[in-house]
């Protein structure tokens, strides 16, 4: 057999150098004849055809051809000779044909080809009634086109008609999505309501059709949809969506027994508690509400969230301001806490509340806390009118008795009647001239100080808030007058200096004795000519710049924070030096505390409530906040007598952006002095964040993906090596997460790059919230992200491991409904005494890479912590 064939072959290319081209053929196909799959025949016959311009016979030999190339490497030949003969007579293709020429181009990453030829052999199969043959096609280009609504719907319609009803509940299932995506809420009731007549029993099935009847306003239908399940059910997500359907379907107790349940096992469902307190008292069930607000503030405040819990309440309390139980919890609350102004708002709630009532006791009750809060508030009058013929007169008598002596505490005392009180009269009014001297002194000193650093618009804002104060006294004292022509500034009105001699001759020093209306506590220690301080101010100035410079080295927010601390606690000699950034009332975005020894730090809760309670101080006449231990307070909670603060202010905002403090454990008497020295700190500590902040944001956007985020792969030693650096030279903890999608190289194979790179942006959006402004976040592989910890052990990376895998349960991925998990491995850079900043990354990266393999190898879904090697 061998023999003829290349006899055969000898003959045809004897022929073909004759040019007897009828003859070769004949040759080659006696080839064909007895070797029906021999390439080399096969394509010379169709060239041969081809080149006597019989493309139907050339067709057919290129078309058998095509199918006997199957090897991988002879993939692009197979393509070209398709795309050259076959590809423009599709109609005379077999659909197999057409198939294995979509699978090609799918292996080339041509998608939108591969999609479109799927398409055309599908639906020759399907007019051949090959519905099998059909509906592989289908898949494979509903697979290829996600995000097509038109292709999983024909996937899903073919597949149900096979009774592949397992596919067709998947595709109608992601058609549904879709549908629900572009805001066709009937189309995707309708699509999802088909998926779950296919597979009842599947939960993920049942959940989004449940969610799609709730958003159509059918709730009974969606609690009575999810009720098989929910007696095992156990994932946080299908509760809380349960919870929701029986919420809304009016169902309150069913819901309270799913969202309690989901709250004692899970710790989540506080939000939805939230919500069914809300739907209680809507439905007049006040007493209800108030048992799971009480429940919510146990788990809440033993969590330490206080603030999260007022914040919620309050939206409740917002929407219900005539419900008595409610308003009766919420003012309860803020006494707890302690915060004063909401507290006192509530109550004017619940006087009124009770007024209409007609509770005359809880009316008297609610005004006397209202008097001992503030009796100076210009409502207190419209409310003794309201009260008359509804209350005991001999109460409204004493409320308003009690109104006139708060009015009269502001009038001069030496106005007071009583004969006996005159020569107390005159020892207030001595006291009170003392302290608006002392006031005086107070600001021009400040003033000398901005002067002496070049400050002249902060100087110039003290020499107004003078003049505003004490009008009249740039007559008065030499040394404010050459403060004002100092600072160039004079107030309006008043005659400016004439000639500069004053500043090129200063004058004498004036004799040690004080004017008579100046008492001698209010001595500030400064000597009585501008520009010349005592030493003790000589030396605060030097420690300022001191620290400045030393906060300005540092190179992280959090260093400069330790910095200041640091050096304020321990040029103070205090107990304690906090300082913090972030916005009033809310928790710290950055915090650092100093602690003298044997005392130790404070817990973050106490840091909050130590906020709250300097927050609520009056500042004086300097901006100082001034605050005193009391029984029970938060000062004696962490060992303190009293506590000095200054707000900082953003320079570019103008509103309060942090808070530097300082405590002493014994009673202290705090000297003017110590409030500039802190202010100067905090403003420096304030304006080196700052600069610090913009530095990595600018640094970030020239190497971040711009719809991620992320730092590149590239930037990553870089970043490691700079890390590594400044804990070298610090003395602080480096720690590096690497967070990966399980079997995350058996998804990208299975559903290609595309869909893995869009979950992989999702991911990212939805954990930048939780990271650290100077956490560093990379895109590592096509399946994983790196997060780089400055200042953070093994533990509190551990921790926020934890957080991110939990944030990212509630995420979906594009190619189907199915729950992705996500496992991390975690390791702290050890910095051995021989180790340079090259070595602690290397040994860094092999440890995370190793603990991330060990994470894959456990099957996934944990974290991995490699403890450091003992040194």
């Amino acid at each position: 057999m061998a023999a003829d064939i290349s006899k055969h072959l000898e003959r045809a290319k004897r022929f073909l150098e004759k040019n007897r081209v009828e003859d070769a053929i004949e040759a080659y196909l006696a080839v064909i004849d007895a070797a029906p799959q021999h390439q080399e025949a096969t394509q010379a016959l169709g060239d041969l055809y081809a080149r006597l311009e019989q493309a139907d016979r050339a067709a057919v030999y290129y078309g058998l051809l095509f199918d006997l190339l199957v090897e991988p490497r002879d993939e692009i030949k197979a393509l070209a000779i398709y795309n050259r003969f076959l590809r423009p007579t599709p109609g005379n293709q077999p659909p197999e044909r057409i198939a294995r020429y979509a699978f090609l181009q799918q292996r080339q990453n041509r998608f939108d080809e591969a999609i479109e030829q799927y398409s055309k052999a599908a639906e020759i199969f399907n007019e051949a009634g090959r519905a099998e043959d059909a509906l592989f096609c289908w898949e494979r280009a509903a697979q290829l086109a996600p995000e097509n609504i038109s292709r999983q719907f024909r996937l899903a319609e073919a597949a149900e008609r096979s009774g592949k009803n397992a596919m067709a509940a998947r595709a109608f299932l992601r058609t549904g999505q879709l549908a629900s995506a572009s805001g066709a809420k009937a189309e995707a009731l309708q699509y999802l309501g088909r998926a779950f007549k296919l597979a009842p029993q599947e939960r993920s099935v049942a959940l989004l059709y449940a969610d799609a009847m709730l958003k159509s306003g059918d709730a009974a239908g969606a609690a009575a949809l999810l009720e098989p399940f929910a007696a095992v059910e156990k994932d946080a997500s299908f509760l809380d969506s349960y919870a929701d359907a029986l919420m809304s379907s009016g169902q309150l107790d069913r819901a309270g027994e799913v969202l309690e349940g989901l709250l004692r096992e899970k710790n989540e469902g506080a939000t939805r508690l939230f919500e069914l307190a809300d739907l209680y008292a809507a439905a007049g069930q006040d007493i209800k509400a108030v048992e799971i607000l009480s429940a919510l503030k146990r788990r809440m405040f033993a969590d330490k969230r206080q603030n999260d819990f007022a914040t919620q309440l309050d939206g409740v309390g917002a929407k219900h301001p005539a419900s008595r139980p409610i308003l009766e919890f919420w003012a309860a609350l803020y006494n707890e806490l302690n915060r004063e102004s909401q507290y006192f708002e509530i109550l004017i709630k619940l006087f009124d509340v009770y007024l209409d009532s007609g509770n005359a006791p809880k009316v008297v009750e609610t005004m006397e806390k209202l008097m001992d809060i503030d009796p100076y508030d210009h409502r207190n009058q419209e409310r003794i009118q309201r009260m008359r013929g509804r209350v005991d007169e001999g109460f409204l008598k004493r409320i308003e008795a009690r109104l006139a002596q708060s009015g009269s505490v502001s009038a001069p005392h030496a106005a007071q009647t009583h004969s006996s009180g005159s020569e107390g009269g005159a020892s207030q009014a001595a006291t009170e001239e003392g302290r608006k001297m002392q006031a005086l002194e107070d600001l021009i000193v400040q003033t000398e100080i901005f002067l002496q650093y070049s400050l002249q618009g902060k100087a110039q804002e003290r020499l107004q808030k003078i003049a505003a104060m004490f009008p009249g006294e740039e007559e008065a004292p030499p040394r404010l007058r050459n403060l004002y022509q100092l600072a160039n500034w004079w107030p309006q009105g008043a005659p400016k200096a004439k000639a500069p001699e004053p500043a090129a001759a200063p004058p004498p020093p004036p004799p040690p004795s004080r004017p008579e209306s100046v008492a001698e506590p209010s001595s500030s220690g400064m000597t009585g000519r501008t520009g010349v301080y005592t030493a003790e101010t000589l030396r605060d100035l030097s420690k300022i710049s001191e620290i400045n410079q030393k906060i300005f080295r540092q190179q992280t927010p959090r260093a400069m924070l330790n910095t200041a601390v640091n050096e304020v606690g321990g040029y103070l000699r205090a107990a304690r030096a906090l300082a913090v950034v972030g916005t009033p009332g809310r928790p710290p975005e950055l915090a650092a505390e100093y602690c003298a020894q044997g005392l130790r730090a404070a817990p973050g809760a106490q840091v909050v409530f130590l906020l709250a309670h300097m927050e609520k101080a009056q500042p004086d006449e300097l901006g100082a906040l001034m605050v005193d231990a009391t029984e029970g307070s938060i000062l004696s909670e962490l060992g303190l007598a009293t506590a000095l603060g200054v707000i900082i202010t953003d320079k570019e905002t103008q509103v309060p952006a942090g808070m530097l403090i300082v405590a002493h454990s014994e009673p202290h008497k705090w000297k003017p002095n110590e409030a500039y020295f802190l202010q100067a700190i905090g403003d420096q500590m304030l304006m080196s964040v700052s600069h610090t902040r913009l530095r990595s944001l600018v640094r970030r956007m020239g190497v971040s993906d711009e719809r991620t985020g992320l730092l590149s792969r590239s930037s990553y030693q870089s970043c490691l090596l700079t890390e590594a650096d400044r804990s070298r030279t610090q003395g602080t903890p480096l720690a590096l997460a690497i967070l990966q999608i399980d079997r995350g190289a058996e998804i990208l194979r299975q559903h290609g790059e595309s869909p893995v790179e869009r979950f992989l942006e999702q991911l990212a959006r939805s954990l930048q919230p939780i990271v650290r402004q100077n956490d560093v976040a990379v895109k590592y592989t096509s399946w994983s992200l790196a997060f780089i910890l400055p200042d953070t052990n093994l533990a509190g990376a551990q921790n926020l491991a934890d957080k991110l895998r939990r944030a990212a349960l509630g995420l979906r991925p594009p190619w189907d409904s199915t729950q992705i998990t996500l496992s991390a491995g975690i390791v702290e850079a050890v910095a051995k005494p021989d180790y340079e900043s090259e070595d602690i990354v290397t040994d860094l990266i092999n440890r995370a890479e190793s603990s991330a393999e060990e994470a894959r190898k456990a099957g996934g879904d944990t974290i991995v912590a490699l403890e450091s090697p003992k040194l």
